[in-house]
């Protein structure tokens, strides 16, 4: 039995731009009866309605619409995930372009992939510059009866999907990829209805623009679902002005995404400014394998133990460190040690994360004891890290042991960043306990001493 599809657009006061994608779906090769049309109207005070209405008679296409409050572009998305009455549902943007081959070609990606995300090739993602004059040699094609034919434009090439590089590097199949959700981008990509209700839709909960996909994506890819790229999947995203800068909204809605997700994943792609992404989360994925874990021959009384209050430990925690040590919260560092740490030592508040942003109060913990995780953490990211330890503990320690091997990780830091002191406090010959002060708290104690 063939499945059917429900393109989902959510759109706002660009009638002009909707107009250019309805045209686009009503040149399709596919029957109409294998697909839908949903328009989902966030508050549009222009002729959105007329514009939609007017392509009735040529698509099965339905028309909704939600108060005007403000940008809320997934509880759009999430009207037409309600109704739609199709197997696969397809989010487009509005003035996104595709070729008159796209709904069948969903329709074969999602024959040959169950459970599978499918994310298409989305030329001129990140363009915003509309006065361009490539944007407008394109618009001007745009504006045609078959704006389609951008896509047959050999000048396209000047306009990639930023993602593609991704693509390519995975050959297409992004389960290889660390992080696949980082490329689900609503511009276009595709995925079983049922999938997408399993998981809730998107969260209601972001008002404004950004990071709303993103997290539809984490979760689709915390149940376990699958994620593709397929090149047959294409479009064009026409440059167009903004309503309101993107960045005024997007940095807000990613701790907001952050604060939903409080998970290594998450907190790493708002902090993680100038490295690879995947790289890094690799890196924490694999790293157990490489770092001490136990501790056995660490001396407690060197780290002040005995108070009573929160004691964090962060790294590669195993239960028996933990009992040692008296330690009451752990952020583990890859999902293995976590399930560990929570099956073991139920009592013991276990959180998947490294700890680079946490939502806490100041001096929460009496201590936190960083593992010889610091060696594997790149040195601008170091510097955040120990910034936010040093803000949620009272005192802070690192551990440093000798001969650790880490030659076959991508990334070595193993040295402190400029800005911070590291006091020896001693140790045994194979482990070495240091205290962590931000370099100004030395000079500051050292003025106050004289």
């Amino acid at each position: 039995m063939t499945k059917g599809v429900t393109v989902i657009i959510p759109t706002y006061n660009h009638s002009d731009l909707l107009e250019r994608t309805l045209v686009c779906l009503k040149h399709q090769e596919a029957d109409t009866s294998l697909f839908e049309v949903i328009v989902c109207d966030d508050g549009s005070s222009d002729h959105t309605k007329d514009v939609a209405c007017s392509f009735e008679d040529d698509l099965d296409l339905r028309y909704c619409y939600q108060k005007d409050l403000g940008f809320r572009a997934g509880t759009a998305r999430n009207m037409g995930l309600h109704l739609a009455k199709h197997e696969i549902c397809v989010y487009l943007d509005t003035g996104v372009l595709i070729g008159a081959d796209l709904i069948l070609n969903v329709i074969q990606f999602h024959q040959c992939h169950e459970h599978t995300v499918g994310l298409g090739t989305v030329h001129g993602m990140n363009q915003k510059d509309h006065e361009q004059p490539l944007a407008k040699y394109l618009q001007s094609i745009a504006s045609s009866e078959h704006p389609e034919a951008c896509l047959r434009n050999p000048m396209l090439k000047a306009y990639p999907d930023s993602r593609q590089l991704r693509f390519d590097f995975y050959e297409n199949d992004l389960d290889r990829s660390s992080a696949p959700w980082t490329m689900f981008w609503t511009s276009m990509v595709s995925a079983e209805t049922h999938l997408l209700r399993q998981v809730g839709g998107f969260d209601e909960s972001f008002h404004g623009w950004g990071h709303e996909d993103l997290e539809l994506g984490y979760r689709l890819w915390r149940a376990g679902f699958h994620f593709r790229a397929d090149p047959s999947l294409r479009a064009l995203h026409l440059p167009h002005e903004q309503f309101n800068p993107v960045e005024m909204t997007s940095r807000k809605n990613h701790l907001h995404f952050v604060k939903l997700h409080q998970e290594l994943p998450v907190e790493l792609s708002y902090v993680n400014q100038n490295f690879i992404y995947d790289m890094v989360l690799a890196q924490f994925n694999v790293a157990d394998q490489h770092l001490p874990q136990d501790y056995d021959d660490l001396d407690r009384a060197l780290l002040g133990l005995q108070e009573e209050g929160r004691h964090l430990a962060v790294g590669y925690i195993t239960p028996a460190f933990a009992d040692r040590l008296n330690i009451t919260d752990v952020f583990a560092c890859n999902q293995k040690n976590t399930e560990i740490m929570r099956t073991q030592r139920p009592d013991v508040h276990t959180a998947y994360k490294a700890g680079f942003v946490n939502f806490c109060e100041e001096d929460t913990y009496e201590t936190a004891i960083v593992t010889d995780i610091w060696k594997v953490i790149p040195l601008t990211l170091l510097i955040v890290f120990l910034d936010e330890m040093l803000r949620i503990a009272k005192r802070v320690y690192l551990l440093d042991t000798a001969g650790v091997q880490l030659e076959n990780l991508p990334i070595v830091g193993e040295q402190l960043p400029t800005g911070f002191h590291a006091e020896s406090l001693g140790g045994t010959s194979k482990t070495a306990v240091f205290g962590i002060t931000r370099l100004a708290q030395k000079l500051d104690a050292e003025v106050n001493n004289l």
